[in-house]
């Protein structure tokens, strides 16, 4: 495994490959001019994501959640031959978000989505956490990669720990946000130190 973001086919960024991830990316984030996202697929507990929205009323930071698994669901009315259930209902919060904030989280996000490469090596995922990242690079586009159940200190790791920062950031009253903020910012930018230190091939970066 190697600690970097694995390409896939735009799944939450317009393109989906699949009717369950074309219905989550519909479900979890129907705002679809985010500025980066990430979303978490858990095998046993419901989907969610977190995003940053940047036009009008102002930059927020947008956590979404499925209030109960939605795949068990897909999958069974795929079963019924285009039989249609209800679909669960998504808890959402928002929270503003400020300029040091936002412009940290971007220079990461991109930072770890330009370094994306294909594995040297095909593996099957079982039981775990699919994670899947998007983010808006001016000059380039729509980025997204992907990582499975990160192992602990990597930097795949970090980026999902930062994620999960950030959906609670979202979540906390505004009287915690800012010592969440402050952190957030600190670990962005010791994360991002660490993509920086290889060039997008993998080799040492140069000054």
């Amino acid at each position: 495994m190697t600690d970097h973001l694995r390409p896939e086919p735009g799944s939450f960024s317009q393109t989906a490959s699949s009717s369950y991830e074309l219905e989550l990316a519909r479900l979890l984030i129907p705002n679809t001019s985010w500025t980066l996202l990430l979303v978490r697929m858990p095998s046993f507990t419901p989907e969610e994501a977190v995003y940053i929205h940047e036009k009008w009323p102002g930059p927020r930071v947008i956590a979404t959640r499925m209030e109960s698994m939605l795949w068990p669901i897909v999958r069974d009315a795929s079963r019924d031959m285009g039989g249609t259930r209800a679909l669960p209902s998504v808890e959402v919060v928002s929270a503003p978000i400020e300029p040091p904030l936002l412009e940290a989280l971007k220079r990461l996000w991109n930072a770890a989505l330009l370094r994306t490469r294909f594995p040297p090596k095909a593996h099957v995922y079982l039981d775990g956490t699919s994670y899947h990242l998007g983010a808006f690079c001016r000059g380039v586009g729509s980025l997204t990669g992907r990582t499975w159940s990160p192992p602990p200190a990597s930097r795949m790791a970090g980026l999902v720990d930062i994620g999960e920062k950030l959906t609670r950031y979202a979540r906390e009253p505004e009287e915690q946000r800012a010592s969440i903020a402050d952190a957030l910012i600190e670990e962005s930018a010791d994360l991002l130190q660490r993509f920086e230190s290889e060039d997008a091939f993998g080799g040492p970066a140069r000054g």
